[in-house]
């Protein structure tokens, strides 16, 4: 199921939500019903039913139904504590910025700070490390950006947090200050400093959510922190739908599909797209590979080596820029869009019809082009491409499927590189420097027909299926926190240190996902591996790892398994590799929609 991309009727509730978001933020007009099961409501509607009844001139609330917001005309009559809705003050894209957090250093430790609204706490951690400090945000006063050095122009600036007592401020560390800031005209103690240099932008987004949320706290009561945490998936879900046009969704789902089976993706490319013409479709393959990403590469390889796909790949390479490039690092671009199928015959045929749009792209710009080349044909280029993969097979791919062993023939040197050339191309044409630059060139980095199994995420025009914080427990040693991205039916996981480029890449199409509490051998697992034990595992160093074990841990948990030839890259790390993911959300109804999303599949 990929959330936004779908309205299978299971969704109906969640989208009919997230739609009316908005207008419910915007007017009270028509007040949220609280769930059947919802305590938060039933405590609402005790507590007015213990109340004495009021004229009914008096306020609009007193007919609203139990545990509903009170009308705009009488917010401000209306205690805080009763209020129940969707804070007015505060977006959902602050939500989603407080809950994904931001890095700084705290106490000079490389750290990022967030916000657990399933526990409406306020978390800090070492990269990678699951919480070992939290606050609740029922006890935090106030967050305050001030500027720091002596200069304010440096950019660089701290986020300071600050709790009503300094019974709150707990394992804050001994160079954190927790002394009466009243004198500086905030109430209360500094409980947390997180310090950031210049260019920082997540950070200071996330201390002006945070900010707001507080504000909003005082002025509608806690209810407003309480609805977002029984609704945190639909707020997530919303401020990623209002992300994308409803071509990009159109465009998510054919990447999704086409990533799936090529085929189909082509076909709802031509339907929904309107991408009729093979030239349309090679055009949209280029612009998907290229700018947005997303295709996987083995899957685009293998439909281009098919013949009924040559006029799509004809139209394909046209697209590709080489307008700036010389033949190896054009050579580099084609390869790094797919990874070519199929036997030698189909290399053949991409290499002659990259030779066509490079020679037209490198005949309007060859007097900047260096090396200097004076190619008479397309023909031309298609041999000096054909010479530079002999070569790069030589000195990279022979070398690898024979470690250890001298490939005789196989490597040359640059003098039997340039004679080889100058069987098909004169000196007139390519000259001896050339050659030698792209012999160095291709020595010094490989031309790669093995690109990533996925575009760079930042890049991916899929709405998510569902994201968030995750716990994955290697053994009782090594606990890590991950933010974890469900789409195009993978499982990218983010580590703390880079945002951009997933530290894992699951593909899920042959995976096994269960909750740790239904399967009676995952629970034992789960359990072995959070208890302490005597060994210790030294694979991800020596830094210190915060005790995962609590007591509802199994019910949050969850195990993914792949086969044994296709298990996780992180698990191969460990001492004793194995196949299974055992993750942990951070409440039930986290982990069940996990569950659910990966095990439905893509549709």
């Amino acid at each position: 199921m990929s959330v936004g991309t779908r309205t299978t009727k299971p969704d109906r509730d969640i989208i009919d939500f997230v739609a009316s978001l908005p207008d419910r933020m915007s007017s009270r007009q028509a007040p949220l019903e609280p769930d059947p099961d919802d305590t938060a409501g039933e405590s609402a509607s005790a507590q007015q039913a213990a109340q004495p009844s009021r004229p009914k001139q008096e306020s609009m609330a007193a007919v609203a139904p139990p545990g509903a917001p009170a009308p705009l005309s009488d917010r401000s009559t209306a205690a805080p504590s009763d209020f129940w809705g969707p804070p007015e003050s505060v977006q959902p894209g602050a939500i989603y910025k407080l809950y994904r957090g931001a890095t700084g250093e705290v106490h000079d430790k490389n750290s990022r700070v967030w916000v657990d609204f399933p526990s409406l706490q306020l978390c800090w951690a070492g990269y990678d490390l699951p919480a070992a400090d939290r606050l609740s945000l029922l006890d935090l006063a106030s967050c305050k950006l001030r500027p720091l050095g002596s200069s304010p122009s440096s950019g660089s600036f701290a986020v300071d947090i600050y709790s009503r007592s300094d019974i709150g401020a707990v394992n804050v560390g001994k160079s954190t200050s927790t002394g009466d800031r009243e004198s500086d005209g905030i109430a209360g103690h500094l409980a947390l400093t997180v310090a950031s240099s210049k260019g920082n932008d997540a950070l200071r987004e996330f201390g002006d959510a945070l900010k707001r949320l507080l504000e909003s706290r005082d002025s509608e009561g806690k209810r407003g922190l309480e609805f977002i945490q029984k609704r945190l998936f639909q707020y997530l879900w919303r401020h990623q739908g209002t992300s994308f046009t409803e071509e990009a969704l159109y465009e998510a789902q054919a990447v999704l599909a086409f990533n799936l089976e090529p085929r189909e993706g082509v076909a709802y490319l031509r339907g929904k797209l309107g991408k009729g013409t093979d030239p349309e479709v090679g055009e949209w393959l280029a612009q998907m590979s290229t700018l947005k990403g997303g295709l996987d590469p083995t899957m685009l390889g293998a439909y281009f080596s098919r013949r009924d796909t040559l006029d799509v790949f004809r139209s394909f390479v046209k697209c590709l820029d080489f307008s700036n490039s010389d033949i190896v690092a054009a050579l580099r671009l084609l390869f790094d869009t797919f990874k070519p199928g199929g036997e030698g015959q189909v290399i053949t045929r991409i290499l002659e019809m990259f030779a066509e749009a490079y020679f037209k792209q490198w005949s309007n710009n060859k007097d900047s082009i260096k090396p200097s080349t004076n190619y008479t044909s397309a023909e031309s280029v298609e041999q000096v491409a054909v010479s530079l993969i002999m070569l790069n097979t030589g000195l990279h791919v022979a070398t690898k499927k024979n470690p250890g062993k001298r490939c005789v023939g196989a490597v040359m040197t640059v003098e039997e590189y340039i004679q080889n050339t100058r069987g098909a191309v004169g000196q007139d044409q390519v000259p001896d420097e050339a050659l030698r630059e792209w012999y160095d060139a291709v020595k010094l980095a490989e031309i790669s027909v093995e690109p990533l199994p996925r575009a760079a995420f930042s890049k991916l025009p899929v709405q998510p299926d569902i994201e968030g914080w995750l716990i994955l427990v290697f053994n009782a040693q090594a606990h890590r926190r991950y933010w974890a991205v469900l789409a195009l039916q993978r499982l990218y996981l983010f580590s703390d240190a880079n945002e951009v480029e997933p530290a894992e890449a699951m593909d899920l199409k042959e995976a096994r996902v269960i909750a740790v509490v239904e399967d009676k051998s995952s629970k034992e697992r789960f359990n072995t591996d959070i208890q302490a034990s005597k060994s210790k595992c030294l694979c991800f160093g020596s830094r210190g790892r915060p005790d995962l074990v609590e007591a509802d841990a199994d019910i949050r948990a969850f195990e993914v398994t792949k086969p044994p030839a296709k298990g996780p890259a992180l698990l191969q790390k460990l001492t004793k590799p194995r196949t299974r993911l055992a993750l942990v959300a951070e409440s039930a109804d986290l982990m069940e929609k996990w569950v659910s999303l990966i095990s439905s599949g893509p549709y």
